[in-house]
């Protein structure tokens, strides 16, 4: 049994998601000259809804995974990456791994002031 609440434990999930999701848009950036390289995207917010839709505590044991974004070749060398568009995406994810980051620590902090450590 865990002491941290679903909340928490989804919050914790969401970071995971967010923090995968970073490292793939990032490698998408990296690799914008690659000939032949095609974009990857992680759609953490579908799975985590899923997840809470079959079994709120089954949130724990959600995984993630990169899946490749059928775009198609954007330049004659058969890249797909846009990479505008890639940082953009990249941008708004940072932004919601950080919120989702301080609404964490938040509720940590409400639990240790709760149990007179804070």
């Amino acid at each position: 049994m865990s002491i941290l609440d679903p909340t928490q434990i989804t919050l914790m999930r969401a970071i995971s998601g967010a923090t995968l999701r970073n490292t793939v848009l990032s490698n998408n950036i990296a690799n914008a000259d690659t000939p032949g390289f095609q974009p990857s995207d992680v759609d953490f917010h579908a799975t985590l809804a899923n997840a809470l839709e079959d079994e709120p505590e089954g949130v724990a044991g959600v995984t993630f995974a990169p899946e490749e974004l059928a775009t198609g070749a954007q330049r004659a060398d058969g890249n797909g990456v846009d990479s505008e568009a890639e940082a953009a995406k990249l941008a708004e994810n940072g932004l919601e791994l950080n919120a989702l980051t301080q609404i964490a620590n938040s509720r940590v902090q409400i639990m240790k002031t709760a149990m007179g450590l804070g």
